[in-house]
């Protein structure tokens, strides 16, 4: 009985032609099918597919190219297009992270590479030395996996599209990618192994089901070794166009300067005003002032052409000061640093930025110290 193809990954044209030389040079037999993910357009991006008994062989190779999971150590990789990505799991979330993420991406002057993650029922379930041994119901489950995936991407693809306008969507050079696997790992190696600008993904909030992007966005922001953009659902569509009141909270860390000039470098594109925020204790602090003040010299002879605000916010709930304050001033993007802790740490007293996630109407932009 003839061996079937299977579909192992969807890929820009020019990453599928590396991945078919490396399948190549390890004697796999692959075969590379384009297809159109915009209804009507030529398209670059096409499927990779492989026979099912060089699954186990074919897999480390694929991982190996686009990242298997968040490096432990920095590494030195080679020069790559400079790219904003968009992990999209077809939500109304993942609308609004897509539709935000092109605009910034217009303004910059740089692509999107749009990627969907999906759960392969023969792949995820058993180990590669039980492959062999799955009855033929499991195929059909695998082939089913892929073309449900490859489906809700088109679909999704064209909506954003028509939204958008296409004129625009092609103005960013949109690429497409498809593949089984955990989104929280893909996401994280595929941003640092390719050095992405910036993740932009949506966030549903408490009430995200598992698996979906909104349950998985406070990890991603939390890992990630790359600036990430949380967008909400319920932003306003304003918002997504264009932005100009962004907060850059600061607890005067040593890494704020570092922060704010990578913040300076994705939103001065849009004319923004930049106000730089610390909350203190109810009573204010004369230090904190002083702080604040020598922060502001600082930024207004580094940027001089953009305008600056620093202010002390009195409050004991951070996180509620920080809210009221993005009420009252009509702040369109909040902005912070955030470090890593220990597991125990993690699990005990949770970052600002990770509560932040689940409780903002508000984007969040968040930088690594």
């Amino acid at each position: 009985m003839e061996e079937k193809l299977i579909t192992i990954v969807t890929l820009p044209y020019s990453k599928a032609q590396f991945l078919k030389l490396r399948f190549d040079a390890e004697n796999i037999g692959c075969d590379l099918v384009s297809i159109s993910l915009i209804e009507g357009t030529g398209s670059s991006t096409v499927q990779v597919k492989i026979l099912e008994k060089d699954i186990e062989r074919a897999i480390p190779i694929l991982e190996e190219m686009l990242g298997v999971r968040p490096f432990l150590e920095e590494l030195q990789s080679e020069k790559v297009d400079a790219h904003i990505l968009v992990p999209v799991d077809f939500s109304v979330h993942s609308e609004k992270a897509c539709k935000m993420a092109v605009n910034i991406a217009e303004q910059l002057k740089t692509k999107i590479i749009l990627m969907h993650c999906y759960i392969n029922p023969v792949i995820h379930s058993i180990p590669f030395s039980d492959i062999y041994a799955y009855d033929s119901s499991l195929l059909a489950k695998l082939e089913y996996s892929d073309e449900n995936a490859n489906a809700g991407f088109q679909t999704f693809v064209n909506k954003m599209a028509a939204e958008i306008g296409l004129e625009k969507w092609k103005s960013v050079s949109p690429e497409y990618i498809i593949k089984s696997g955990y989104p929280e790992n893909d996401i994280l190696a595929f941003a640092q192994k390719n050095q992405s600008q910036l993740i932009v993904m949506g966030s549903g909030g408490q009430t995200s089901l598992y698996g979906t992007l909104g349950s998985i966005a406070a990890d991603i922001l939390y890992n990630a070794a790359v600036p990430v953009l949380i967008v909400p659902e319920d932003t306003p569509d304003k918002i997504l166009n264009s932005f100009s009141n962004v907060l850059y909270a600061t607890n005067f860390d040593e890494k704020d300067f570092a922060s704010i000039e990578m913040l300076l470098n994705i939103t001065k594109p849009f004319g923004i005003k930049l106000k730089c925020v610390h909350v203190g204790r109810e009573q204010g602090n004369n230090w904190d002032v002083a702080r604040l003040e020598g922060m502001k010299d600082v930024l207004h002879e580094k940027y001089k052409e953009i305008e600056f605000e620093c202010c002390l916010i009195s409050g004991g709930d951070i996180l509620q000061s920080l809210e009221n304050y993005i009420k009252s001033e009509k702040i369109d993007i909040l902005s912070l640093t955030t470090h890593k802790r220990n597991m125990i740490t993690r699990l005990f007293n949770p970052s600002l930025a990770r509560k932040m996630v689940f409780h903002t109407h508000t984007p969040l932009l968040v930088f690594h110290g």
